[in-house]
């Protein structure tokens, strides 16, 4: 663990270590729109616990792109699920996989099965977890809102008496700072938004390089002049300011948060098939990524 991480994120990981023994099932909650990118693999696969893979924001992403995912998660041996973490009856699939789940667990190791089974969620932060937690339960039990790194305290959650959940604030390491910038565009970590014109372009060229440039309205009269979309676009939704020119930064900001929040359709950057590192490095080539922006937050 490095201890240039954020505090909160540190006691995270801190938290993993000291509850692990106790828990059952981890559920592994990614973004479905970038699921392979936003995973904490590597650091969830060492844990030796089984897991559900939960692609969080289902509704935001491609239906058929996040049908493969879980096609290909389940070749590989985990058990997958796409997610409304606002939607209870999708979060009901989720409930009813874990109790599954965590019984087989109990019969492999010939140990009676616990009246309360406990659950252990992570994730990166803005994936969902607390949302999905207060589905699960019906009520606030978790503080939940539309911004990365709300949850900072550990806390359990009992549900119904038959699952108990551990919350836990997001956590990061550094294979996924590398993909910060695009992990801030679709507001899944912290970072500073000083400049939402470049945050915009980068935004435009990320959708471009993975196939999803069509979402943006009238984006094919532009060239791939991303600076041409931003005016245009600023044209065409009557941002102005005095003198009659287009309010660039207005138009930015809504191409930002209209993306992020699903007002261009639903979309998957990455696709099972192919290798985003490609793209990542691509893209990486195209835009200067600063890592302090995540590192003192």
């Amino acid at each position: 663990m490095n201890r240039d991480l954020p505090g909160h994120i540190r006691k995270a990981f801190r938290s993993v270590d000291r509850y692990l023994p106790v828990v059952d099932v981890i559920v592994e909650l990614v973004d479905a729109r970038m699921p392979n990118g936003s995973r904490l693999k590597d650091f969830v696969g060492k844990l030796g616990k089984i897991s559900v893979i939960a692609l969080s924001k289902s509704d935001l992403a491609d239906k058929d792109k996040t049908k493969s995912w879980i096609e290909k998660y389940k070749k590989d041996g985990y058990a997958s699920v796409a997610l409304d973490c606002r939607d209870r009856n999708s979060v009901k699939n989720l409930s009813k996989i874990i109790r599954s789940i965590s019984t087989k667990v109990n019969e492999k190791r010939n140990v009676p099965l616990r009246k309360v089974r406990r659950v252990m969620v992570i994730g990166i932060p803005n994936v969902g977890k607390s949302t999905l937690i207060n589905s699960l339960v019906g009520r606030s039990a978790a503080k939940a809102a539309n911004m990365p790194g709300v949850t900072r305290s550990v806390q359990w959650i009992k549900i119904s008496g038959e699952l108990e959940l551990l919350d836990l604030p997001g956590i990061l390491d550094f294979s996924l700072l590398r993909r910060g910038d695009i992990l801030k565009l679709i507001n899944s970590i912290p970072g500073r938004d000083d400049d939402t014109y470049t945050k915009a372009k980068n935004l435009c060229r990320l959708l471009y390089l993975t196939g999803n440039e069509k979402i943006l309205p009238e984006y094919g009269a532009c060239n791939q002049n991303f600076d041409k979309f931003i005016s245009d676009y600023a044209r065409s939704m009557n941002f102005f300011i005095k003198g009659g020119n287009p309010d660039l930064q207005r138009a930015t900001n809504d191409i930002v948060k209209r993306f992020q929040n699903g007002g261009f359709g639903r979309v998957t950057l990455e696709d099972p098939e192919k290798d985003f590192s490609e793209i990542f490095a691509e893209y990486e080539q195209q835009t200067s990524l600063n890592q302090e922006d995540f590192e003192n937050d």
